[in-house]
């Protein structure tokens, strides 16, 4: 279904809410949302490590694999670049993990067992708090650009 602003204004309200619309059946709006429960997710778990720093024994733990990267691997498909003039430089896609981050080790452990560093745990939180912030601003935007196409801007 083609979202026009004419379908849009239809399926709205005075107030421009949509009627009888669940915006989480559109791609990008379900795809923003399972991105934002897996960062929360994954700051629950930094928080148990950070809250169980002194616990003897304990070992770090992490989400593993990152849903929203492979939902993005899914629905875009590769572009291919190519050179329209004499001048242009033909385009080579970049490596998968071209830019691929280490998966670093713990590499200290407290003499009672625990694994748990608080440097590597505190940058993580900040990673996915900058993480949360961007998806939310994308779901904002993407509102805006509803209520732009409704006609119903600022409000």
């Amino acid at each position: 279904m083609i979202l026009t602003p004419l379908l849009l204004k239809r399926l709205c309200n005075s107030k421009g809410f949509v009627l009888g619309m669940d915006l989480s059946k559109l791609p990008i709006f379900d795809a923003l949302s399972r991105r934002m429960n897996w960062l929360g997710q994954r700051q629950e778990v930094l928080a148990e490590n950070i809250a169980n720093a002194d616990t003897p024994g304990y070992q770090p733990r992490d989400l593993t694999g990152d849903p929203f990267q492979r939902v993005l691997a899914r629905e875009i498909k590769p572009v291919e670049m190519a050179a329209t003039g004499p001048g242009h430089i033909s385009g080579h896609p970049v490596r998968e993990n071209a830019f691929a981050k280490d998966d670093m080790k713990p590499y200290e452990a407290a003499p009672t067992g625990n694994a748990v560093v608080l440097e590597q745990q505190l940058v993580k939180v900040a990673e996915t708090q900058m993480d949360f912030q961007l998806i939310s601003n994308l779901y904002r935007k993407h509102m805006e650009m509803f209520r732009v196409a409704l006609g119903r801007r600022g409000s």
